[in-house]
């Protein structure tokens, strides 16, 4: 599946600095956004270099789940990967904003499917067009 590069609003204008300077910082931002996702009640996998939210969808349908990996090589940064969807982030907390919407989403039932709050969507899940 090939995965398009999304860059986060004003990430542009971001300097080199702004990343994570090693492998082991990014590292260090993955344990801190696994932190911040338990505290928010999402269950997060953890792996070397990655974090799987399994239960947490990109979307109606997104059977795959959220995750999130670092790479050894720079640029050293957070790698949300959501439904084909590859966005780099500076921290944990940039990580974090970008996924509050989907834990936010996945707290109320689906209107499509008519899956429970915090249950995934059936798979091929379309959206209620009235509720967008």
């Amino acid at each position: 599946m090939p995965f398009s590069l999304i860059h986060p609003a004003g990430s542009a204008t971001q300097t080199a600095s702004a990343w994570p300077a090693t492998a082991t910082a990014a590292d260090a931002g993955l344990a801190h956004l696994a932190e911040l996702l338990a505290e928010a009640g999402v269950t997060a996998v953890p792996a070397a270099g990655a974090l799987a939210a399994p239960g947490l969808a990109a979307g109606p349908g997104d059977t795959a789940g959220i995750r999130v990996r670092t790479t050894s090589n720079p640029p050293h940064a957070l790698y949300v990967i959501a439904a084909g969807h590859l966005t780099p982030h500076v921290d944990s907390a940039s990580a974090f904003a970008h996924l509050h919407p989907l834990i936010e989403a996945a707290g109320r039932p689906c209107d499509g499917c008519g899956a429970e709050a915090y249950k995934p969507c059936n798979p091929n899940c379309l959206p209620d067009p009235t509720t967008d």
